[in-house]
């Protein structure tokens, strides 16, 4: 653990939908055997699109266009989790035109591009899990 957390920590989650149609999942060691998506903490003064823009090529290389938020969810203490730690996702879907995906070397051990409810079928985490279902039932949280 990188110490003791004080307060839940903001995270973006990046659903990168690609120009087939196609969804980019990811392994990381965070999340042993289970696939996830690209994402991390929100930084001060940084806004959620702007996370998800950095850090999905800070992870795996491509350039995204934010698009929207798909959905929040809050996760206290996951048991897939590497640490014991409380988040605040924030599930956003962005678009690539294209790009290789190069991963980060620290964070991403490998990738997938699979349809959304073909991906239902992966060992996913829990709460990359209910975001699919998300966007394969076309739900997607109203900001206005």
């Amino acid at each position: 653990m990188r110490g003791k957390q004080v307060y839940p920590e903001v995270a973006v989650g990046t659903f990168v939908i690609n120009g087939r149609g196609e969804l980019l999942l990811v392994r990381s060691w965070k999340w042993p055997n289970l696939y996830g998506v690209p994402g991390g903490h929100v930084e001060l003064g940084e806004s959620i699109a702007q996370t998800a823009v950095r850090e999905t090529m800070e992870e795996v290389g491509l350039k995204v266009k934010f698009k929207h938020i798909i959905n929040m969810q809050e996760a206290i203490f996951p048991k897939t989790f590497k640490e014991k730690r409380h988040f605040i996702f924030i599930d956003v879907m962005c678009t690539t035109s294209g790009g290789k995906v190069k991963m980060d070397g620290v964070e991403i051990e490998s990738f997938v591009w699979i349809k959304p409810r073909a991906a239902l079928r992966l060992r996913l985490n829990t709460y990359t899990r209910r975001a699919v279902n998300d966007i394969v039932n076309n739900r997607k949280l109203k900001t206005d």
